[in-house]
């Protein structure tokens, strides 16, 4: 076993994953003002459904729009996607 090596847990060495996340300050004001039973459209970040990779950029969206709400202070909203690709969130 010379390829391995224990260690104590306190010595190991890493790496965060990832990247901070940037959220537009301007979506979360708006998100912040939003009444119960309003909607939200976001036409700017409208996307293409006939896109080949339209499925991993609405769920990158989409993970911007949860980390926005998040920042807002929103416990409760949905997610809603226009047929022309438009995200709505809902609350």
């Amino acid at each position: 076993m010379s390829d391995f090596k224990i260690i104590p847990a306190e010595d190991i060495a890493f790496v965060k994953r990832g990247r901070k996340a940037r959220v537009n300050d301007e979506l979360v004001a708006a998100i912040a003002k939003l009444p119960v039973g309003k909607a939200i459209a976001l036409t700017s970040l409208k996307l293409d459904p006939k896109a080949s990779t339209y499925f991993n950029d609405k769920a990158r969206v989409a993970s911007g729009i949860r980390t926005a709400c998040r920042a807002a202070g929103l416990a409760t909203y949905r997610i809603a996607w226009s047929p022309v690709g438009v995200p709505q969130i809902v609350r």
